[in-house]
């Protein structure tokens, strides 16, 4: 950008680059760039080109925590990266996650922030005064003795963000932050960014994959190539107008403001008066004497996609896994092909049914992406050359060949997904559930998904999907439904859904752009 010229970076990248011990190639190639103490910076690129790892690299926690080597040189107000005292660069700069529970230790929110505190070494007669003042910069004072596993997840996701204040970083970097929030939480979280980022002077680099919401926030915007270098480096608005064929060879997606609606044709596959592959009558549950689910009925007809909708913590989740097994209702029944749920042998309920968790990790279970793709081969008792064909093909499919050696748990949060799905593709299942099935994904992935998705249905496989992306059930669903206190408030066509105003805002959904802007949708595309 013009002005930068005049000012000192606070980053200075030069020929950087990261190397994981069991990878022969970099994950970032001889990068270099500037990051600036008072731009927020929106950093955007394919699924595996190396975001996460630069986020962690910037705050020095690798390659200290990871095995891996580091090359070229990164340099923090001038000073480097590897001649700061162990944990003075993680305090300088925050990083808040895509999954806030991954930054939690403890179990109430006090004790969390005053965890982070007694690391810095803080006296313990300072700390109530500087939690507070942490709570009510991101508005969750009210939330001090509030147990974490309790909040919904924007809340979470404001005490992850509450826990990095407290160190008072110069700099702040969020990965995806908010990838698992409702469309208002979502909202709201970026608006509280935006407002701390202009009371604290800091500077933010934001990776993400959608960045509809934040490209009227955001100086500037990085493009990162699939050798994570940097090719395009401009406004936001300007790229996504005038870079338009660069941006779809890097996978990126374009807000809805810069490209026209179009909706997936989506020929219906079922009639309602047919028998339904899975019916759900009445269905409650409760956890610690809380109601969750009460009286939940609807059923679901094969070769349909689904969307699954509500607010964080309206039991979406909770949902999949009663109608996967995972958890038993205290009330009403669920039928899989008319008979009880319950009365499905686990390894034929398996075979038929598969479940795609919203953190992949919680699925994995072997020591390296083919043995994961593999397992269910393997107790299904696949011939082996079948067995070597279909386990190539999806590696093929999901952009997975070249990690094929390396542990799940090393791949990017977009791998991990591709890797979740691919493990419940060893069969074409009757019955498909996805919780967030676009977390993590760039526009090409994404795409190659629901290309598989749309596949499956056409087999007549139904496909349960809960998500918070609107511009895909939008695009994509034939039938929404909607949980709110409880209950199903809502289940049609998504296009009758965007007219229900008052009930999109008491479930914290927001419309699609097209819908909210019918006259701003731009013909760039």
């Amino acid at each position: 950008m013009s002005n930068q010229a005049h000012r000192n970076p606070l980053f200075q990248l030069k020929d950087f680059s990261f190397f994981y011990q069991d990878q022969a190639e970099a994950v970032i190639n001889q990068l270099t760039v500037s990051l600036y103490a008072d731009e927020v910076t929106l950093l955007m690129g394919a699924s595996g080109a190396g975001k996460s790892t630069l986020a962690l690299c910037l705050n020095g926690q690798y390659p200290e925590a990871v095995e891996g080597t580091a090359k070229g040189e990164i340099l923090f107000q001038g000073k480097a990266t590897q001649d700061y005292a162990k944990g003075k660069l993680n305090q300088k700069v925050g990083i808040v996650f895509q999954d806030p529970e991954s930054q939690f230790c403890m179990i109430r929110v006090e004790d969390e922030l005053a965890f982070v505190l007694e690391n810095m070494a803080i006296p313990g007669e300072e700390m109530y005064m500087r939690i507070l003042t942490a709570l009510k910069q991101v508005g969750m004072q009210d939330f001090l003795y509030h147990k974490i596993h309790d909040l919904s997840g924007g809340q979470k996701q404001k005490i992850a963000l509450a826990s990095v204040l407290l160190m008072e970083p110069d700099y702040l970097i969020l990965d995806e932050p908010t990838a698992n929030l409702d469309p208002v939480s979502r909202l709201e979280f970026i608006e509280d960014i935006m407002r701390l980022q202009k009371e604290l002077q800091q500077g933010v680099l934001v990776i993400e994959h959608q960045a509809e919401d934040w490209v009227d926030y955001a100086d500037r915007m990085l493009v990162l190539n699939h050798a994570s270098q940097v090719v395009i480096d401009d406004q936001p608005a300007t790229v996504f107008s005038a870079y338009q064929e660069e941006l779809r060879s890097h996978h990126i997606a374009f807000p809805p403001a810069y490209r026209e609606e179009q909706k997936q044709a989506l020929p219906a596959i079922h009639e309602y008066d047919s028998a339904p592959l899975m019916d759900i009558a009445q269905l409650a549950f409760q956890y610690k004497k809380q109601s969750i689910l009460n009286h939940v009925s609807f059923s679901i007809y094969p070769g349909e996609l689904m969307a699954i909708l509500g607010e964080n913590g309206a039991g979406k989740s909770t949902l999949l896994q009663l109608l996967t097994r995972l958890k038993q209702p205290q009330g009403g029944r669920i039928t899989l092909h008319q008979k009880n749920l319950n009365a499905w042998s686990e390894h034929e309920l398996r075979k038929r049914t598969g479940f795609v968790f919203q953190q992949p990790e919680h699925q994995f279970i072997r020591d390296t992406v083919y043995q994961e793709i593999t397992f269910g081969m393997q107790l299904n008792d696949m011939p082996a050359k079948q067995l070597e064909s279909r386990a190539s093909a999806l590696l093929k499919l999901l952009h997975l060949e070249k990690h094929q050696a390396r542990n799940p748990f090393m791949l990017s949060g977009g791998q991990k997904r591709r890797l979740s799905v691919a493990t419940m593709l060893d069969d074409t299942p009757d019955l498909l559930f996805f919780d967030e099935p676009t977390y993590g994904q760039d526009h090409q992935t994404t795409k190659e998904l629901l290309d598989i998705i749309h596949s499956l249905r056409e087999q007549g496989t139904a496909v349960v999907i809960v998500t918070h992306d609107m511009e895909l059930v939008a695009q994509h669903c034939q039938r929404a439904v909607v949980l709110n206190e409880g209950g199903i408030a809502f289940d049609g066509d998504p296009d009758h859904l965007w007219e229900k105003t008052p009930l999109l805002n008491k479930a914290r959904l927001r419309a699609p752009y097209h819908k909210r802007f019918p006259n701003k949708v731009a013909s760039m595309l």
